[in-house]
């Protein structure tokens, strides 16, 4: 078998090669786009905030550390225990503050210098339990539910007007999960049971209250059709009435042209008779009398 001799020369050759290699690759840091870096030159920090992409740094002698500007959820529960957030009647309320959280990319110096996540997470705990408590005591347990979105409100605001001192932004605030007490629970029951109560009897006094308005109205709906057929009745009568009338008068009109038109013909006749006398008179007197015939015509007397 054949040996392979190294020398010195190509071991340290090799050694320098992988050295230099070491720290070349040691010498360059790649920035993700959702992070940040500080540089930190033998521990120290500097103020200048470096952005995503590659960034070069000395080996063993600086280091880039890295923070993530992607927001946090934090979740902060308050129990119904000691720590409960009181109410105007004292009730003890409990909830879940639900928090979304980023560092502030312009305070990122101060961060790496004067906090850590535990004791910024711990300053946000404090704080919300404080606004809660203090947002809450402005209610009666009976308004909480009814007035959860001024609620939620109010407390964000307080805790983004007091988060100032942390290097961090917050964007997203939310309250879940409210609790009580067993025993409050049983006074709600029976609230509510009392409220269902006074509820049903409302809608029965409704309930009657419309039967009453319906009975009214139907009974002045049959009282008007009463004096809309009597007033009909009425108007029938009278007219009937009026026509009797018209009819009596007409009777009498006809009867009485009838006698007049008697009158005229019997006149008609009288003269007639007064022609035809005179056209036959000679000269001598003739009886008043003169005898007709059937149809109306002097009966002819023979001549003597």
């Amino acid at each position: 078998m054949k040996q392979v001799d190294f020398n010195g020369k190509s071991v340290a050759a090799a050694v320098i090669g992988v050295t230099l290699l070491i720290v070349a690759i040691g010498a360059f840091t790649i920035i993700g786009p959702t992070d940040r870096g500080i540089l930190h030159t033998l521990g120290k920090p500097s103020q200048e905030v470096l952005t995503p992409g590659l960034q070069f740094k000395l080996p063993l002698v600086q280091r880039i550390k890295k923070w993530t500007v992607v927001p946090k959820l934090y979740r902060v529960n308050v129990g119904i225990g000691d720590d409960g957030a009181i109410t105007k009647d004292n009730q003890v309320i409990g909830a879940t503050i639900r928090l979304q959280y980023a560092y502030d990319e312009a305070r990122l110096y101060e961060a790496a210098t004067k906090f850590d996540r535990s004791t910024i997470e711990r300053g946000i705990e404090a704080l919300s339990v404080a606004s809660l408590k203090a947002v809450i005591g402005n209610y009666t347990i009976f308004d909480v539910a009814v007035n959860q979105d001024t609620i939620v409100r109010q407390v964000g605001s307080r805790i983004k007007d007091n988060i100032g001192q942390y290097p961090i932004i917050i964007s997203q605030i939310t309250l879940e999960n409210f609790d009580w007490s067993d025993n409050f629970d049983k006074q709600i029951q029976e609230t509510m049971a009392a409220a269902q109560k006074v509820k049903r009897a409302e809608q029965e006094a409704n309930i009657a209250e419309q039967e009453n308005k319906k009975k009214k109205i139907v009974a002045e709906a049959t009282a008007q059709a009463a004096i809309a057929e009597a007033e009909g009745r009425y108007k029938a009568a009278e007219l009937d009435a009026k026509a009797e009338i018209e009819r009596a008068r007409g009777k009498s009109e006809a009867n009485r042209m009838l006698q007049q038109n008697l009158a005229v013909e019997i006149k008609i006749r009288e003269l007639d008779i007064e022609k035809l006398r005179a056209e036959r008179w000679d000269g001598r007197q003739i009886p008043t009398y003169l005898p007709l015939n059937p149809a109306g015509g002097v009966v002819t007397l023979p001549s003597k």
